[in-house]
């Protein structure tokens, strides 16, 4: 018997968002370096745009790798779902444990 969970992880708190929001960020700063760059010589100007490139392409990489990542979870979590279910009891077991000693 196979469960199915189409959203695991609400979409306020995606990870997806969160990089969807950093590339915003950087079209941004893109637009204010734009305009900001008539008054700037040549070579700062150009310092600036490679580095929003690089940015850009930073965004771009940990986006993939995020989605790779959740692929990969979602596949390991529906191979194997008891061990799954077992390693979070003995997680959260452990963790109240120590919270437990700290008292």
């Amino acid at each position: 018997m196979e469960l199915y969970y189409k959203d695991l992880i609400s979409e306020e708190a995606s990870l997806e968002k969160l990089v969807d929001d950093l590339m915003l960020l950087v079209q941004g700063a893109n637009e204010f370096a734009e305009a900001a760059g008539a008054s700037l010589s040549p070579q700062p100007k150009e310092e600036l745009t490679t580095r929003l490139a690089r940015l850009k392409e930073n965004c771009r990489r940990l986006k993939h790798q995020a989605v790779a990542g959740a692929r990969a979870t979602d596949k390991t979590l529906r191979d194997f779902p008891y061990s799954a279910i077992g390693f979070a009891f003995a997680l959260g077991l452990l963790a109240g444990m120590l919270v437990k000693r700290g008292d």
